[in-house]
């Protein structure tokens, strides 16, 4: 690229873009005078975050131009990168997504996987695929890179409705590295707090989940691959001499503290594998956690999104974002903030050294030979000015294939109805879904999700 690139951000106007992203990109130094156009709807937060962000660029000398403006087609023409991180009134649909599949005897949060993931996938590509659109039309060569849950879902509409170069994006594998620094917390010479695993309730959650997961990403390389939110570790090496971490690990594992990620382990004994992603996220796919019946989410202590902490975090989130975009404060603590890892992306395709990414949602080119070729896949991935290359794993291990199997055809169906409206492919996406057991109940379901979204949903209409 013979100029400096020009980053469009579709979603910029939130507290979490703000905070996680915005000051990674803008300390980025190989990316220095590009354009960084932001866009929301949301004008007034969209007012905040680019004040914040011309602050941060004056403050910090990032060199970069700062523009902002609502209307995306404006500021779509001629861009390079595109980075996508939109949510449709996340915590008010998703507990609505929650009531509908309770009504049924179902427990889940539906992110990604789960009947309430067929609502999700189609109120997000009611706004996502307008935004497409526009993309092949104002910026046809530009990546985009998606931030936007359901991550995996996103991309499947990217990739078989458009020509746009996609990348989907996603942090979870730093669980795996708590997961990791946790078990072997003696080995590497990590200081864990007696008995840890993570809860919502703890206001210092996050802050410990990072500390622990950078600590064994300095000293452990996990492979890992599978599908978003169900990857699966399939090598753990130390960084310096190569060992193979991986019996140590299943030491630990008879021993360890039987309340840490107590579904992970269970899984890890059935399947001799162990799950990156957590109790939380490999819930959305299993048929073993949803019947309420069974009190299984008792018995796991499964600690899903807390819908109510997530929503005070980001009002608090705002305040704090107005008063440094304001002037008020110090923008020291956004310089550590936890990457999402755009800037690093971006910057591998910009700036002619090759990184490797350890997850990215690509199309699968034979990256996993036992999942079907062209399914979004999350691998690792070299990342370069000549695009972006998945890491062949070879197979999964064939009962974890089989569960991404199904979980790529329900997907591949919600997605095809989420875009075209039909209500008979989303009644076979949910009748398809391990959660549900009853032709009947996938009937009433849908009912029930088309009614209580209606007004996001119009191409249902």
């Amino acid at each position: 690229m013979n100029r400096p690139p020009k980053i469009v951000v579709i979603g910029a106007g939130s507290a979490s873009f703000g905070l996680s992203i915005l000051g990674k990109i803008l300390l980025e130094k190989s990316l220095s005078g590009s354009r960084l156009c932001l866009v929301d709807t949301n004008e007034e937060g969209l007012g905040k975050i680019a004040a914040l962000a011309q602050r941060l660029n004056e403050e910090w000398g990032a060199g970069f131009t700062i523009e902002s403006n609502p209307d995306r087609r404006e500021m779509l023409r001629d861009a390079d990168f595109v980075v996508l991180s939109i949510a449709v009134d996340r915590e008010e649909c998703w507990r609505k997504d929650i009531e509908i599949a309770k009504k049924y005897g179902i427990v889940h949060y539906g992110e990604n996987g789960g009947p309430g993931a067929m609502a999700h996938t189609a109120r997000n590509l009611a706004v996502v695929m307008p935004i497409l659109r526009d993309i092949e039309a104002l910026c046809p060569e530009a990546w985009l890179l998606n931030f936007t849950n359901p991550v995996p879902r996103i991309s499947i509409a990217a990739r078989k409705y458009t020509q746009i170069k996609t990348i989907g994006i996603c942090h979870q594998i730093g669980f795996g590295y708590m997961v990791v620094g946790n078990l072997l917390q003696r080995e590497l010479g990590i200081e864990v707090p007696e008995e840890y695993r993570f809860y919502w309730e703890d206001p210092d959650r996050h802050e410990v989940e990072h500390r622990i997961s950078d600590a064994a990403k300095e000293k452990v390389s996990l492979l890992a691959a599978g599908i978003n939110h169900f990857t699966w570790m399939l090598g753990i090496r130390d960084r310096v001499t190569g060992e193979n971490l991986y019996p140590a690990l299943w030491e630990r594992h008879k021993t360890h503290y039987k309340g840490f990620e107590p579904l992970t382990r269970e899984l890890a004994d059935l399947f001799g594998w162990y799950p990156v992603s957590g109790d939380c996220h490999l819930c959305e796919y299993l048929p073993y956690t949803h019947n309420m019946n069974r009190d299984v989410w008792e018995r796991y202590d499964i600690q899903m999104y807390n819908l109510d902490l997530a929503e005070k975090g980001r009002n608090d989130l705002w305040d704090r974002i107005e008063e440094l975009g304001s002037g008020g404060g110090t923008t020291d603590e956004l310089k550590n903030a936890h990457t999402e890892r755009a800037e690093k992306v971006i910057a591998a395709l910009v700036s002619g050294s090759p990184t490797l990414e350890e997850s990215l949602n690509l199309p699968n080119k034979g990256y996993i030979q036992n999942l079907p070729e062209g399914s979004i896949v999350e691998v690792p991935a070299m990342v370069s000015p000549h695009g972006v290359h998945g890491v062949g794993v070879g197979n999964l291990p064939e009962p974890i294939a089989e569960i991404c199997r199904r979980q790529i055809s329900v997907a591949e169906m919600a997605v095809e109805a989420g875009v075209t409206g039909d209500r008979e492919i989303a009644l076979q996406s949910l009748a398809l879904d391990p959660m549900v057991d009853d032709a009947r109940v996938a009937r009433n379901l849908l009912d029930d999700y088309l009614t209580a979204f209606k007004e996001y949903l119009p191409q249902f209409s």
